[in-house]
């Protein structure tokens, strides 16, 4: 039994086409959603407090670290906007390499077996998986700039740091149910990890995508968790406010949020399915903003960060992992005729 992450993946690994410019539109437009929703809701419902913090917000999407520096904030223009840059150029260098693959139907196979059991090979180079895991990377810390600047509107604040930081501040929610429950769960389910096989090249050991998956998919948590609730579901409650009750704006903007959230993701290799990652949302965004408190993103952070980690580390951990023969990738892969080919090294356990 297999359980999903809820993360979207990265851009490159959604869409499957082969032709190379609907590729790239779907790209593009998939990187352009957090402004094309930005822009989709009233300014006033947004969060903006003028046109010119909105101005920042785009220039510090489109140049890392630009909006910052214009509006003065030079600690988190070397912080956030220089990661960005880190991951950007790290993503570039690996995807410009020959061995990157971009196509997702060669790099994942999904094999039904006997029994309604499913084998599941991925197929990674060591270009590939590191430029997919920095555009993730990427991608995300684009979302805590947006939910940054939209808190404030724009002025100078100190919280982001600190909810960048929330799957590890866990004396703030070590007596809530709503954290531990999906955290304990995700520890102890069954996932047929051993129906998992990572065809890797010699170069890209298990111990290095263990090791990255975790920053990874901490960030997924942190970065979506900002998107969605933090700026998607807060605008919609704002919006909705101002022609219905708190009750009725509460749970619109919980279940807009959410359905958001679910059309976001695919359902491909491991990320959740539209319909589960709608339930998530649901769950989430009610432990975002109960009925009786305020808006507070540090718990929805944290489980939604160790919900991934625990989950793919887990299925790392325990997967096959075999080297891969050149010029082999999903599409011409057998699994009758394979030939195995072990990678020796130490687990490396959180």
């Amino acid at each position: 039994m297999f359980f999903p992450v809820f993360c979207k993946r990265q851009p490159v690994l959604i869409f499957i086409n082969e032709n190379l410019s609907v590729n790239s539109f779907r790209k593009l437009l998939l990187r352009l959603f957090p402004l094309l929703v930005a822009f989709l809701i009233p300014v006033s419902a947004w969060g903006v407090s003028s046109y010119g913090c909105l101005g920042a917000t785009v220039a510090e999407y489109l140049i890392p670290g630009l909006g910052y520096g214009v509006l003065g904030y030079y600690d988190k223009m070397l912080v956030l906007g220089g990661s960005r840059w880190i991951a950007l150029n790290n993503y570039l260098k690996y995807s410009s390499s020959s061995d990157y693959e971009e196509q997702f139907n060669k790099i994942y196979k999904k094999t039904e077996l006997a029994d309604d059991k499913k084998q599941h090979d991925f197929f990674y180079s060591r270009e590939t998986y590191f430029a997919n895991a920095y555009l993730s990377m990427y991608g995300n810390l684009t979302y805590v700039t947006f939910h940054d600047l939209y808190e404030t509107g724009c002025e100078k604040n100190s919280k982001t740091f600190g909810l960048m930081l929330s799957p590890f501040r866990v004396w703030e929610y070590a007596d809530e149910w709503t954290f531990w429950l999906p955290t304990v769960w995700a520890s102890a389910v069954s996932l047929d990890s051993d129906l998992v096989t990572y065809h890797v090249d010699n170069d890209l050991s298990k111990n290095e995508i263990i090791n990255t998956s975790f920053f990874q998919y901490q960030l997924v948590g942190v970065g979506e968790e900002m998107l969605f609730r933090g700026v998607i579901q807060q605008s919609l409650f704002d919006l909705f406010s101002m022609g219905f009750s708190k009750g009725y704006s509460r749970w619109g903007s919980i279940i807009t949020a959410s359905a958001i959230f679910g059309v976001a993701h695919t359902g491909t290799g491991f990320t959740a399915s539209p319909e589960i990652a709608f339930a998530a949302g649901i769950y989430l965004g009610m432990v975002y903003h109960p009925a009786d408190g305020d808006f507070d993103l540090t718990q929805p952070i944290a489980i939604h960060s160790w919900w991934d980690t625990i989950l793919e580390h887990r299925r790392l951990r325990d997967a096959k992992f075999v080297e891969r023969k050149t010029g082999e990738n999903a599409q011409n892969y057998t699994l009758q005729a394979s030939r195995t080919y072990p990678l020796f090294g130490f687990n490396y356990r959180f």
